[in-house]
């Protein structure tokens, strides 16, 4: 049963006009130069083990930054499927990836009759509504005898201070502003709370490593404003309107916290993130 004020319907749609609007921004500054966690995607991309033969799919591919690693090691045999929801995320990956294919879909309701060697998620677990129902379409889309899923989460809080420094001043200055139970990108930041629902799905020989990964992100002004004009895209109005006087109260708490990770006046925050893989248990 979901939470009161939380309406899945209603994130998504949400979600996917977000999506819309920062993904330009979020792949020239983030993905495509594999910008602090970014650099996991190498990462991801080993733990998956795509061979050149492999049918492989993308699940949320956003941009195409995971995607493009993965056609590098296709050859004319292989294929690479990517699917998002967002309309202005697929047109960034068709471009980016002129060899593989994309298709507007919804990972809780994927329209798929072909079964994959590889399936590879960054990044999108933790906000699906139902991640439970996604897994398990993607463990019945896998191959059974050696078909490999690889996810890659951020961490806790506390290991990825690029999203807490700000976001836990706004939440106790405007603590309504995220409805109970909705998705947050530290859903399955915790090793235990991963291992718990890819194995609800149904896979098997779940292995989980974690990356600490250095992000540059600027002075504080610059890190404040990056910030608020992408994670936080989304609810930056809501946080503007209620007043310059709330604003500046977070943008302070902010601030102080970024202190203990200024070196030479700029920002260095660490980037915790975790990588998981597993397979296909037999039926």
């Amino acid at each position: 049963m979901m939470a009161a004020g939380y309406d899945p319907v209603k994130y998504k749609i949400s979600s996917i006009q977000n999506w819309n609007t920062v993904a330009p921004g979020y792949h020239s500054d983030w993905a495509s130069k594999e910008r602090g966690p970014f650099r996991s995607t190498a990462e991801l991309i080993k733990a998956a083990d795509i061979r050149s033969d492999d049918y492989v799919l993308d699940v949320a591919c956003g941009t195409g930054a995971v995607s493009m690693h993965a056609a590098r090691l296709l050859g004319p045999s292989g294929t690479l499927v990517g699917i998002d929801f967002s309309r202005g995320a697929l047109g960034i990956a068709k471009s980016s990836v002129p060899t593989g294919h994309f298709a507007e879909m919804d990972a809780e309701n994927i329209g798929f009759d072909v079964k994959f060697d590889r399936i590879v998620c960054q990044y999108a677990l933790m906000f699906f509504p139902d991640p439970v129902r996604v897994l398990s379409q993607l463990w019945a889309l896998l191959k059974k005898d050696d078909g490999k899923l690889a996810v890659a989460v951020h961490g806790m809080p506390e290991g990825v201070p690029y999203f807490s420094t700000v976001m836990e001043p706004v939440l106790r200055h405007i603590p309504d502003i995220r409805p109970e139970g909705a998705p947050t990108v530290h859903r399955f930041g915790n090793k235990a709370d991963l291992q718990k629902v890819i194995a609800s799905a149904g896979f098997s020989k779940i292995s989980i490593e974690e990356f600490v990964f250095e992000c540059e992100a600027g002075t504080f002004e610059e890190y404040w404003s990056d910030y608020m004009s992408t994670t936080a895209n989304s609810i930056r109005a809501t946080i503007e309107g209620r007043g310059l006087g709330v604003v500046s109260a977070i943008k302070a708490e902010a601030e102080e916290k970024a202190r203990k990770f200024m070196k030479g006046g700029r920002i260095r925050f660490p980037w915790q993130v975790l990588i998981a893989t597993a397979i296909r248990a037999q039926d």
